[in-house]
């Protein structure tokens, strides 16, 4: 009788011991599956901080180029105006009547330069996004009798213009460019 008490008592104590290996293995297990879940919210969370801060910068960066490309509207005017006035584009800044590249600040606008063909090619600064990023603005005398001197828009610089500018175009590096009508 006392051997089978003893044995009896040993299963209960084995039992207990199991009993309390496997509760401790769960709390164990439901705390790394807790911590994971958290570290899991956590980088969630830092994703979305951090589309948030991009997406406000992308915002930010194409709004101060909307805001200089109309400030500078005035200078497709001029352009018309020389061509229509003598019969061909303005070559640079000074062909056009305009000041030097550099002296058209903005937001981000850093230069604005008449170029060959009257290719108007403004330069941004970091704050676009982009250092350096430019954007031209190409006249298109295709129309020219019918509906005025048109501009296409054109830069190798920003993914997102059409944010900003709808009727620009985005042409990766090395990817065929819109030729100047001349």
């Amino acid at each position: 009788m006392r051997h089978a008490l003893i044995t009896i008592l040993a299963s209960f104590v084995g039992v207990m011991a199991a009993l309390f290996a496997f509760y401790s293995w769960r709390d164990a297990e439901d705390a790394r599956t807790r911590a994971a879940a958290e570290t899991e919210q956590q980088a969630r969370l830092e994703q979305g901080r951090q589309l948030r801060e991009r997406t406000l910068g992308e915002e930010r960066a194409m709004l101060a180029i909307v805001n200089d490309v109309a400030a500078v509207s005035g200078v497709r005017v001029a352009i018309a105006e020389v061509y229509m006035s003598s019969g061909r584009m303005p070559a640079s800044n000074a062909d056009a009547g305009l000041p030097e590249p550099a002296t058209y600040k903005g937001q981000s606008l850093v230069s604005l330069q008449v170029v060959e063909g009257g290719t108007i090619l403004l330069t941004f600064d970091a704050t676009s996004g982009v250092e350096g990023g430019v954007i031209e603005w190409q006249p298109d005398l295709g129309g020219i009798e019918s509906m005025g001197m048109q501009w296409r828009c054109l830069t190798h610089d920003y993914p997102l213009i059409v944010r900003a500018l709808p009727t620009c175009t985005y042409a990766a590096a090395g990817q065929v460019e819109i030729a100047p009508v001349k």
